[in-house]
């Protein structure tokens, strides 16, 4: 009769420990099992009680005093059993003659800090598992790059949510506003939750004067909306009424630069309209996509000498342009998500699609336009996604 066959036992031999009450962002979270057997433990025992219980996908090898040396993965050991002559050769065995060593962490560990010393685990695509012990090098459970994959996604997951209530707590997808001679409309469609467009309308207490501000911060996600929520922030404090422009537009440079090194950057348009002087200035940070409409023609909006884009180099000047407005100009700014939208064909909107839309299609109304532009964008994508953020600002000199 074959011996192994009589392998018998009556009482349980995958023991369970305690779950742990945990320290947030401590790697304890992250346990998914906590069974253990002890080394002397014969595989074909532990292989006929896993057997009857599917819920068990790993267990820890351990010694009498609960200090652990090796995991036992499930389906690697039916795998094993299941080649020819894995029962016959295996079965006998014990525990730590199967087990595989792996790496080992305190359960009081930062997740954050953990994630780094497996990165390159993470970044296989292979399931590894890991033991957790405390201080005295006892058992606390196990593991796997799932489970870090997982909470470190669900995490990322609530910053971006987080992060996105706070974006459309601060950019409204529709402003409108008249003034004593400026219509001003803009109009914002993020592709995502966390997108890289900023607008701000900033008016004088005092004085029939306005900035508007449109941006677009490279990259997407937490590192955008940092930059937009700063923005936002240091434009809705500063008092521009009694300070510079110029002087904040160098010193935001120069503060986004030094704090970002140039991995982020801002192409932007910061325009300041004096109603009363009939006067726009422009300063241009590698944005390019401002237009004057007047008398049916449309005119490219452009700087003699260019500004980097904000946050690509330290700077102690800044060149800026003026323009004499007439009655009835309009404004025209975008960022690119306007003019790079494809469609199914692959081809661009382009900034031909945009003058040729407003040449055909403005009439003076800026909500209108605004609104039918947005339309049109999304009428030539058809079924193709959105792949930018969109941000329109329209402004009416009357």
């Amino acid at each position: 009769m074959n011996n192994n066959s009589q392998v018998v036992s009556c009482q349980p031999i995958v023991h369970k420990i305690e779950e742990l009450s945990c320290t947030q962002f401590t790697i304890g979270m992250l346990i998914s099992s906590n069974y253990y057997v002890f080394t002397d433990t014969k595989v074909g025992i532990l292989a006929d009680e896993l057997s009857r219980n599917d819920k068990i996908y790993a267990v820890a090898v351990v010694d009498k005093n609960k200090k652990s040396y090796g995991v036992i993965i499930r389906k690697d050991l039916f795998d094993i059993l299941g080649t020819r002559f894995g029962r016959e050769l295996n079965y006998n065995k014990t525990a730590d003659e199967v087990m595989q060593k792996v790496k080992q962490f305190n359960y009081n560990m930062h997740i954050f800090e953990c994630a780094k010393a497996i990165e390159k685990d993470l970044l296989t695509g292979v399931q590894d598992h890991y033991l957790l012990e405390d201080e005295n090098d006892c058992f606390k459970g196990i593991f796997s790059t799932r489970d870090m994959l997982i909470f470190l996604s669900k995490l990322n997951q609530q910053d971006i949510e987080q992060a996105k209530r706070i974006i459309e707590r601060i950019l409204k997808k529709d402003y409108y506003v008249h003034t004593k001679r400026l219509t001003i409309g803009i109009k914002n469609v993020m592709a995502q939750g966390v997108g890289g467009d900023f607008y701000i309308v900033i008016p004088f207490k005092k004085s029939n004067q306005h900035i508007i501000v449109v941006c677009d911060v490279s990259g997407k996600g937490i590192a955008a909306s940092m930059i937009t929520t700063l923005l936002n922030g240091m434009m809705s404090i500063y008092d521009f009424e009694t300070h510079d422009l110029e002087t904040f537009l160098i010193h935001l440079n120069n503060y986004i630069f030094t704090n970002f090194e140039g991995e982020k950057f801002v192409t932007s348009a910061f325009m300041h309209v004096d109603e009363d002087k009939e006067l726009l200035t422009l300063y241009d940070f590698g944005h390019s996509l401002t237009y004057l409409y007047r008398n049916d023609t449309i005119f490219k909006l452009s700087l003699k000498e260019i500004n980097f884009p904000m946050g690509i180099q330290k700077i102690n000047t800044l060149n800026f342009g003026k323009t004499k407005l007439n009655s009835g100009d309009t404004i025209l700014t975008i960022t690119d998500g306007c003019i790079e939208q494809r469609n199914k064909e692959c081809a661009a909107y382009g900034v031909q699609g945009i003058t040729q839309f407003m040449k055909e299609n403005y009439n003076g109304d800026v909500q209108k336009f605004l609104d039918l532009m947005v339309f049109d964008i999304n009428n030539f994508r058809d079924t193709y996604p959105q792949q930018d953020d969109m941000t329109i600002a329209c402004i009416k000199y009357e």
